[in-house]
């Protein structure tokens, strides 16, 4: 950008995001309510909103500081 800046407008170029990245994980399904299925519930829950935070980091890292 440096180097043709001198000849035209630089053009600023919108960073990609996959599909893959702006799409929420998938949510656990709750199965009969018994002591186990609840615990079950809880991991898969944490499961997700992990996945969902690497996403939103892997989006940050793309956009970067604005």
């Amino acid at each position: 950008m440096l180097l043709t800046a001198c000849e035209r407008p630089p053009i600023f170029v919108e960073p990609v995001v996959s599909k893959e990245l702006t799409t929420p994980c998938a949510e656990p399904v709750k199965g009969p309510p018994s002591e186990g299925a609840f615990v079950e519930y809880a991991l898969g829950w944490k499961g997700t909103a992990l996945c969902n935070a690497d996403k939103l980091e892997s989006i940050g890292k793309l956009i970067g500081p604005q």
